[in-house]
This record gives structure tokens, C-alpha cells and sequence, in this order.
């Protein structure tokens, strides 16, 4: 199991990865969750991938623009509700 762990200089070079851009220092994060389809998550994911930034980065430049183009983020639609009922048998 020893193999397995990490060094502490290997676990402070996993979250900035080479070449990345990088927030400067000593600016105030928060965590931001939410689940999405696998294809949304791997279209942000190459698209950070080719603008050479961080996926949180690409986000956070993301909102940025829609906010400095729009004024604010743009509303979204409530999503269709599913009308396919899962089959429970009777008891």
C-alpha cells in the first residue's frame, strides 16, 4: 500500500499542472459542484484543454465573459420533466 501514496512534493504538483495558467496568488476560491452529462463534462474538459487552462479556470473565464457581454448570466430554461414512469410491480 506504502507504493501507492503520494510524496507531499507529488500531491502539491497535482493540482496545477504544467503549463497551465495559474490564478495569482492569495485569491479567494470556493468550491462549485454540480453533475452533468458526460459529453457536457468532456466538451468543457477539451476545451480547457485547448485554451491551456484549467477546467475551474475555464469556467470561471466562462462566466466571466457571459456576465461582461450580457450583464449578467443569461436564464436558462427549466428542464422537461421525464413522462416515462418506471414500472413498479403491484404488491
Amino acid at each position: 500500500m506504502l507504493s501507492r501514496m503520494h510524496t507531499h512534493e507529488q500531491y502539491c504538483r497535482m493540482a496545477a499542472q504544467f503549463g497551465r495558467a495559474r490564478r495569482p496568488d492569495n485569491v479567494p476560491t470556493v468550491l462549485l459542484q454540480g453533475r452533468v452529462a458526460p459529453d457536457a463534462r468532456e466538451r468543457v474538459a477539451q476545451a480547457a484543454e485547448e485554451s491551456g487552462v484549467s477546467v475551474s479556470y475555464y469556467l470561471e473565464r466562462l462566466i466571466r465573459d457571459l456576465v461582461m457581454e450580457h450583464g449578467a448570466l443569461p436564464l436558462v430554461d427549466k428542464p422537461v420533466p421525464q413522462r416515462e414512469e418506471l414500472p413498479i410491480p403491484a404488491a
